[in-house]
């Protein structure tokens, strides 16, 4: 969507309306929900609105909301959910990311649409077919037999996407508590991922100032989320997972810098790695690259941020493939912003200050790109903006609805960018999936990545990497040392700990949350399922930290 078409935030306007919703299939099932419908931003002819689904009975998965448009709006573009039909009496259908919403959960889903003469909110909702009545009432009679637990594998968790979203890390495995923020021995991150299966909480947060490489395990997963007070992350040194698979990592920062004696080493490395998803993690100051991927294969990058690498300056170099980066950040890098000399799929990310955007590297390699609804955005040392994207020769790239920026007016105000350096251009996207990763515009993923991007809560280096992208074009350099952003603690800016929740079974979740979801919480139950969502009782809790679900 321009914004320079748009007119000054007009009407604002908000429902909220309790539904009735016979979804559940539990004994005793109750059910009821609310539903909040928020026109956030309107200019002429069109506007942009948000819709929060409260889940106020027992969990749901899979729902149809519907609504009727008051004076013939339109639907033009759609995220977490598709429409059929997009105007009139609408039925919205959940993406496979929105489907679950636990009790008490919520889920928000938006779109883009057109409207003529008036804007009216619309006056009632139907949930999976029940009208809007508010309350929770019984809905079903009691089963006779336990619920069967769903066909098919879950995903890493229910907002995975692309080519790594298969991988279940240490799902089954056992639940190993980091308790201090040593480097080495009993209690400390190195040893936490020393071995296979297992999901890794923290009880502790802060920087772990490593003295060499941790080479993370198979079967793993890192669960940042549990951190108390500013989050956690490693300081000065390189994170392997050289050989690794099936690995889940969310919510951590890897921040090597020039505390690391090899400065040919970088942020991370996933030489020989397969199945691994990364999620809201930040990436700095690495020296060869901030990534470094050489016969790694089904890895997905989602919701990250990859920024001020230093050394070489590269932002990501990725071999063999396939991957998935989706709604990333990546910012003050020379080159790299992927090296993609893989079959790749690039969508709704944000490059800036860049000297080389997206690259394909001019080898004699064959690659296939997906590139949608990405923002090239230039920044004070871009030295050229048209290579947004880079030795392209002999590659395939299916281009659609990607912008430049490149007038570093302090306004988000580009224009298409189409393909370039000798690229074939693609009709279609080459990759059968690309389609069901959730897209919105470039103007809108912009929007997303910098609300969203990186390990949370934001600490100094990203709150840094966030203002220089959201200058647009006025601020940003690429760094030669983390002391050169003249953050504190050379450099690498601080992370406050923080008091751990009770644990008394030490399994991974918090006594509180257990006694609320019926969970004993002297007895260790994290493998169990008790809403045979195929997540296991920890994952939900895990899970829920990011995705607003289990809260």
């Amino acid at each position: 969507m321009n914004r320079k078409r748009a007119v000054a935030a007009a009407a604002v306007a908000s429902l909220s309306v309790l539904a009735s919703v016979a979804v559940a299939t539990t004994a005793r099932a109750a059910a009821g929900c609310q539903v909040d419908y928020r026109v956030s931003s309107q200019w002429t002819g069109g506007f942009t609105a948000a819709i929060t689904i409260h889940n106020l009975g027992d969990p749901i998965n899979g729902w149809r909301l519907g609504w009727t448009f008051p004076a013939g709006q339109t639907i033009t573009q759609s995220w977490g959910f598709t429409a059929s039909p997009a105007s009139g009496s609408v039925v919205a259908t959940n993406a496979d990311y929105t489907a679950v919403i636990g009790t008490g959960a919520s889920v928000e889903v938006g779109f883009n649409g057109t409207w003529t003469g008036s804007n009216p909110v619309p006056n009632a909702f139907t949930l999976n077919g029940t009208a809007c009545t508010g309350g929770t009432t019984p809905t079903t009679t009691p089963p006779t037999t336990t619920p069967p637990p769903p066909s098919g594998p879950v995903k890493a968790f229910p907002t995975a996407v692309g080519y790594g979203a298969a991988a279940t890390g240490g799902r089954g495995g056992t639940v190993y508590h980091v308790t201090n923020l040593n480097d080495s021995g009993s209690g400390s991150f190195r040893d936490a991922v020393s071995a296979n299966n297992r999901i890794v909480v923290f009880d502790v947060g802060g920087y772990i100032k490593l003295s060499s490489t941790v080479l993370v395990h198979s079967n793993i997963t890192i669960a940042g989320q549990t951190a108390p007070g500013g989050g956690v992350g490693v300081q000065g040194g390189e994170v392997s997972f050289n050989s690794g698979t099936n690995v889940i990592v969310r919510n951590f920062r890897f921040r090597m810098g020039t505390q690391d004696a090899d400065q040919k080493n970088s942020g991370i490395n996933w030489l020989d790695a397969s199945n691994l998803i990364f999620d809201h993690v930040s990436i700095e100051f690495g020296a060869w690259n901030n990534i470094d991927a050489v016969r790694a294969s089904n890895i997905t990058v989602q919701y990250s941020i990859d920024a001020d690498p230093i050394g070489q300056q590269f932002g990501a170099h990725t071999e063999t493939g396939p991957y998935t980066w989706w709604r990333n950040l990546w910012a003050n890098s020379h080159n790299r912003n992927p090296l993609a000399k893989a079959n790749t799929q690039f969508v709704n990310n944000v490059v800036y200050n860049y000297q080389a955007g997206y690259t394909a590297g001019n080898s004699s390699g064959h690659f296939l790109h997906d590139v949608v609804g990405n923002y090239f955005i230039t920044g004070p040392r871009t030295t050229s903006a048209s290579n947004y994207y880079y030795q392209t020769g002999n590659q395939q790239i299916y281009n659609k609805d990607n912008w430049l920026d490149s007038n570093k007016d302090g306004a988000l105000n580009g224009s298409a960018a189409g393909v370039r350096g000798g690229a074939t251009e693609l009709t279609a996207p080459f990759s059968p999936t690309t389609a069901s990763i959730p897209t919105l515009g470039a103007a809108a993923g912009y929007a997303d990545v910098i609300a969203k991007a990186g390990a949370v809560p934001r600490d100094d280096v990203d709150k840094l990497v966030v203002a220089d992208v959201t200058s647009l074009g006025a601020k940003g350099d690429l760094w030669s040392n983390q002391s050169a952003t003249g953050l504190g603690n050379s450099g690498y800016g601080t992370l406050a700990g923080g008091t751990p929740k009770a644990d008394t079974d030490r399994d991974g979740m918090p006594d509180a949350w257990e006694t609320k979801y019926g969970l004993n919480p002297s007895a260790n139950d994290a493998g169990g399922d008790f809403d045979k969502t195929g997540y296991t009782n920890v994952e939900k809790y895990l899970n829920g930290l990011l995705d607003n679900q289990y809260p």
